[in-house]
This record gives C-alpha cells, sequence and structure tokens, in this order.
C-alpha cells in the first residue's frame, strides 16, 4: 500500500506506507482485544459469559476490515496544499477505522447475533476503532519505514561491492564495505600513488593481427594484470583503451602505498615476461609494457550518473604517471621524483630525464628502476 508523496505529503504519486498485511500485525490484535473488553463488561452485567466470545469475533472483524478501508479513506481526506502531512495521516487512519466499525454495526445488522441496531454499544466499535487506528498506522508506518532503510543500505552495499568488487580484492572491497556501512563513497581529497602501464606499439599489434585476435590478447593481459594487482591490494581505476590506471591508498588507506605499487610494477613485469613466454611458443609477437608512477594529491571518488557510476581520481599525478608511461621504454619501470624519495633509498633508480612542469614552475625528475 502507498500513502506518502515524494515531499511526505499524502497524495499522489504515493510511496513508503505500510502494507496491508503489516497493518494486520497489529489490528488482528487490538480489534479482538476492544471486543473482549466490551465482552468482558457486558458478561459481569448480564451473567452472560458468550458475550466475551461473541464480542471478540465482532472485534476480529473491525481489526481485519480497518486496513481494507485505507485506501478509500485517502480519498476522502481533503488534498489541502500545505496540509501537515502528519495530521493528514492521522485523520486518514482515523477515518478508515470508524468506517471499520461501522462495518461491524452493519455486520451486527445483517447477521444479528445479540445487539439491536439501536443499541449505543453499537459505536464502541466505531469510535474504539477509529480512536485506535492511527496510533496503529503509525507504528505500522514506522516500522515499514525502518525496513525500507535496511533494504536500501543492503542495495547501497550490493551497488559499492557491484562497483568495487571486479577491480579490486577481496580483502578491499570487504574494508570499503565496513568503512563506508555500504554508503556510495563520498568525494575527498587524498594523497594517492598512481600507477599506469601501457602497451608499446599497440597500434602496429592492431594493424597487424585481426580483431579477434587482439581482443583475445588483450583479455589474457588484462586477466593476468589484474591478478597481480589484487595480489598488492591496487584499486583499478580504469582501462584506457591498453593503459591500466591503478590507484593505492585511495580508496582505503595504506601507508605503504608506494612499496605496494612499486612491488605491483615488478610483479607486471614479470607477468609479461612469462606471458611472452607462452606467446612465442605459439608463435606470436610478444608484447612490452612501460609503468610508470606518480604520487600526490588527487580528488577520488564516485563519479557518473545513478545508473552508471565509476570510482575515479582526478588531479596531477594521474596526469603526469599517464605521460611518463607513454614515454618509457619498453620493459622499463619510470618513477616521479616524489615516488623515488618515499622509497628512501629501497629502489635502485637511475634519473632519466627531467620533464617540464605544467605551466613552467619548474622541472620534474624521473627516474628509470634499474632492473
Amino acid at each position: 500500500m502507498k500513502i506518502f508523496s515524494d515531499d511526505g505529503a499524502l497524495g499522489a504519486p504515493l510511496i513508503s506506507a505500510a502494507p496491508r498485511r503489516l497493518l494486520w500485525r497489529f489490528t488482528l490484535i487490538y480489534g479482538p482485544l476492544l471486543g473482549f473488553g466490551l465482552g468482558l463488561g457486558l458478561a459481569a452485567v448480564s451473567g452472560d459469559a458468550a458475550f466475551v466470545l461473541k464480542e471478540i469475533l465482532l472485534g476480529a472483524l473491525a481489526g481485519a476490515l480497518a486496513p481494507f478501508f485505507v485506501p478509500l479513506a485517502l480519498r476522502l481526506v481533503p488534498q489541502t496544499q500545505g496540509a501537515d502531512h502528519d495530521l493528514r495521516r492521522y485523520v486518514m487512519y482515523f477515518t478508515a477505522g470508524a468506517f471499520a466499525g461501522a462495518g461491524v454495526w452493519l455486520a451486527n445488522q445483517l447477521f444479528p447475533l445479540h445487539r439491536p441496531w439501536t443499541d449505543p454499544l453499537n459505536l464502541w466499535y466505531i469510535i474504539g476503532v477509529a480512536g485506535l487506528m492511527p496510533f496503529i498506522g503509525f507504528a505500522a508506518d514506522a516500522l515499514h519505514a525502518q525496513r525500507l532503510a535496511k533494504e536500501r543500505e543492503r542495495a547501497e552495499k550490493e551497488r559499492t561491492r557491484v562497483i568495487f568488487g571486479q577491480y579490486v580484492s577481496e580483502s578491499i572491497a570487504q574494508r570499503i564495505l565496513d568503512a563506508s556501512g555500504g554508503a556510495l563513497l563520498q568525494s575527498e581529497t587524498r594523497t594517492a600513488t598512481v600507477l599506469i602501464s601501457d602497451i608499446r606499439g599497440f597500434t602496429r599489434m592492431i594493424q597487424d593481427l585481426g580483431a579477434e585476435q587482439v581482443v583475445r590478447t588483450l583479455n589474457d593481459y588484462f586477466t593476468r594484470m589484474i591478478d597481480v594487482i589484487a595480489q598488492y591490494d591496487g584499486t583499478v581505476n580504469k582501462f584506457i583503451g591498453d593503459a591500466i590506471v591503478v590507484l593505492y591508498n585511495a580508496p582505503v588507506s595504506q601507508p605503504d602505498a608506494n612499496a605496494r605499487a612499486l612491488q605491483t610494477a615488478r610483479a607486471m613485469q614479470a607477468a609479461v615476461a612469462a606471458m611472452n613466454t607462452q606467446r612465442a611458443a605459439q608463435s606470436l609477437a610478444p608484447l612490452h609494457i612501460g609503468i610508470a608512477i606518480d604520487a600526490g594529491e588527487v580528488v577520488c571518488g564516485n563519479v557518473g550518473s545513478p545508473k552508471r557510476l565509476e570510482y575515479t581520481a582526478i588531479g596531477a599525478p594521474v596526469n603526469t604517471a599517464y605521460h611518463l608511461a607513454s614515454l618509457a621504454p619498453a620493459d622499463s619501470i619510470y618513477l616521479t621524483e616524489n615516488v623515488y624519495q618515499a622509497l628512501n633509498g629501497s629502489a635502485a633508480a637511475t634519473l632519466a630525464l627531467q620533464m617540464e612542469l605544467k605551466g613552467g614552475t619548474g622541472k620534474l625528475n624521473v627516474y628509470k628502476l634499474d632492473v
């Protein structure tokens, strides 16, 4: 059943109200209790205990009818602009309860149990159910809203898992869910390490190989690379053609982000070498990749529309790494000054070039990892 509009007011389009089956859980308890109370009073006065069972049956009938009258009551509640929606809900449920009580009175006339239609006790169910129904309705609505909130939370967790599940290791995916409570990650600025790999001579490979062979080669290559990246808990940001963009220290904190990126780069080159051994046995041309790693501040978060979201990072380190990956010689790994210094001498490298910074603000030293 749908009662509330998107802005919380009664009317159409209607959403987020307790379904009839949930209302019944309340009304089928309180209706018979009303009848039980009246039956006890009548039995005490008349001495006839049969009144108790009869009134319980009438109360159960009132409880069963009340949820059915909610849609009708909704149509009768004035749809005045700007009216307080809680008051309108109260009036709606009160009206539904009054209709249910009137239904009991009518049933008592069609199928006489013990009370003539002029008996003022007929008002008991009209007043009693009408008075209780708003409280029953509000309680059912609150319970329904709580259930919807839990369902939304589960849905958000599933969306987060889908967004990240294909691109990060199992441990990182779980840390994302635990840290975010299932909510979609908010945009933030953080220091991240960016690794980008790029296949050398990819355009030539497309020209030399047929489309089917190119796709097969890329699928094999990407599968191997993703396995390596997951081994070191990297987050695959995106694929750009044959290039792979990998993040560390985003979306979760990794104090050893630079070391992880370096280990990943070495393992990626080793995985490509193993792949080439197999390709040689099949008389296929080898693949060669260049890798670049930079670190610095990036803005990261989910970007896109509700139908298509992608976790991404934007900033100078991404642009720098992408540019250097295109310059890195085959089978080599480039490190920027930021990464090289952060590794504290744990990586043997030689100065390969100096890159002019954007805007002519200086030069960036770029190191080539010694194999």
